[in-house]
């Protein structure tokens, strides 16, 4: 009877000592295997192939490449048994499709060094950085030229001089930018007696001539930039003058009649039918003009336009100092009164043309 407790108790000591390991011996089973999973799912299944190649046969292999190592672990396989070859085929083709996208990724890379796109992030810093220098220097250094420009403009009194032939003789013009397309000047004109008239203009067969000085503001409106080389602009002058139209007679070479007799007059000399030199008058004129820029400095100017022009009274005189007979005066009133109404007869709107050149400083 001893004996058969003694065996009992050994048992039941026995199975407890068992349950108590195996308590134990679960959880650190499963947390082994969690570990494992992963592990496991951590891993790239190309670096778990190469693993349970290696421990199959670490010996022979080592050295070798892993996706030689496969390839041989295939055709091991494949020679084993021939009904697993679907699976094999479709694992090399996934090997295949794994090296090709490495392939890509490879080519992508070394394009994307040499567009500059894997470039240090500093470097391209810096290159903006200077751009952005660069581009602040040029416009500094175009500020400061701009600036320069005005203040020379501003202190020059004349920035361009511009001479030319006109309806009213040799003209000369100095002018003063005063600000985009816009300029201001003087114009000074003469015309000198003798040098041309502005038409033909006979008194019974004696041509009439014109002398001319006058002294005006120009202003000048250009349509398009100052940068262009064609350009076409308005202009409006204003002209304080003296003008004298005039014609001669010798009345030594005249024959007079009185009383149905005929008279010449040997000390008669020399008439003047005139305009009154003395007098002062406006003449405003406005135009349309061309500019052509030879050269950034050197102009071509040719312009049309309309003038008003009232040349008023007349007056006579002659070269002597005694009085005209009676018979000589009236033939002179006569005179007097056809070349009036020759003048007369033209519009106080007359045409005005001038062609020059000018320069600007």
């Amino acid at each position: 009877m001893s004996k058969y407790t003694s065996l009992f108790i050994k048992s039941f000591v026995f199975i407890f000592l068992v349950v108590i390991f195996a308590e134990q011996r679960i959880p650190a089973n499963e947390n082994t295997k969690a570990k494992e999973k992963m592990n496991f799912e951590d891993k790239d299944w190309t670096e778990l192939l190469k693993e349970e190649i290696k421990v199959e046969d670490p010996k022979n292999r080592k050295d070798k490449d892993w996706i030689e190592l496969l390839m041989e672990e295939i055709k091991v396989e494949d020679q084993k048994d021939s009904k697993d070859k679907d699976w094999i085929e479709l694992l090399k083709e996934e090997i295949r499709e794994v090296e090709r996208e490495r392939d890509v990724r490879n080519e992508t890379i070394t394009k994307d060094l040499k567009d500059g796109e894997g470039k240090d992030w500093i470097a391209l810093l810096k290159e903006e950085i200077k751009e952005a220098e660069q581009a602040r220097k040029l416009n500094d250094e175009k500020e400061a030229k701009e600036q320069s420009e005005t203040q020379n403009s501003e202190k020059r009194v004349i920035e361009e001089i511009g001479t030319g032939l006109s309806d009213k003789g040799i003209y000369l013009d100095f002018l003063k930018n005063l600000y985009a397309k816009n300029q201001f000047g003087i114009r000074v004109n003469y015309l000198p007696e003798n040098f041309f008239t502005h038409k033909d203009i006979y008194v019974d067969d004696t041509k009439v001539f014109a002398e001319y000085f006058g002294v005006g503001m120009l202003y000048k409106r250009f349509l398009l930039p100052n940068e262009s080389k064609s350009n076409f602009y308005f202009q409006a002058n204003a002209d304080v003058s003296t003008l004298k139209l005039s014609h001669k007679k010798d009345l030594t070479k005249e024959i007079y009649s009185y009383d149905n007799l005929k008279f010449t007059c040997s000390a008669c000399g020399i008439l003047t039918i005139q305009t009154d030199p003395d007098d002062l008058y406006i003449i405003p004129y406005i135009s349309f003009g061309y500019q052509y820029k030879n050269t950034p400095n050197f102009k071509t100017n040719l312009s049309l336009g309309v003038q008003y022009i009232d040349p008023g009274s007349l007056e006579n005189f002659t070269n002597t100092k005694y009085p005209l007979p009676i018979f000589v005066q009236s033939k002179v009133d006569e005179w007097m009164q056809e070349t009036q109404n020759k003048i007369d007869e033209y519009s106080e709107f007359q045409p005005s043309i001038s062609l020059g050149f000018s320069y600007s400083f």
